[in-house]
């Protein structure tokens, strides 16, 4: 008796942990691309305001290599305002307090936001 549907099972097996290693691979370069956080998803309802940079915190980067940012960005939302830190990858210039920046928010929760550009002075 010929068992012709074994030779298919057996096929698509052997394809399936190349499909999953090369989806995951994508999944990893995508938030690599993006510093590792997780973009806003597509239902989020978002806004774009401008903040301002209060204070900048420099550090050492990585085995002492160039340096690291930590900047403290004010915005206003309603009657709301918001403080918040957020590390900016090597590759950004050293920004100076008083800077502008343009942030996006989402609506139902301000306090969740991304960095969009930094305005010119």
């Amino acid at each position: 008796m010929p068992q012709h549907h074994l030779g298919l099972n057996s096929k698509m097996a052997k394809q399936n942990p190349w499909i999953i290693g090369i989806l995951g691979f994508g999944v990893f370069l995508y938030l690599a691309w993006n510093n590792f956080e997780i973009p806003f998803a597509p239902w989020t309802k978002t806004l774009e305001t401008k903040a301002e940079i209060t204070d900048n915190v420099l550090g050492y980067g990585p085995k002492g290599m160039g340096y690291t940012q930590i900047i403290t960005i004010t915005y206003q939302v309603d009657d709301s305002v918001y403080v918040q830190k957020k590390k900016l990858s090597q590759r950004i210039d050293k920004k100076e307090i008083g800077s502008k920046v343009l942030i996006e928010y989402a609506v139902k929760d301000p306090g969740n936001f991304e960095i969009k550009g930094f305005l010119k002075q």
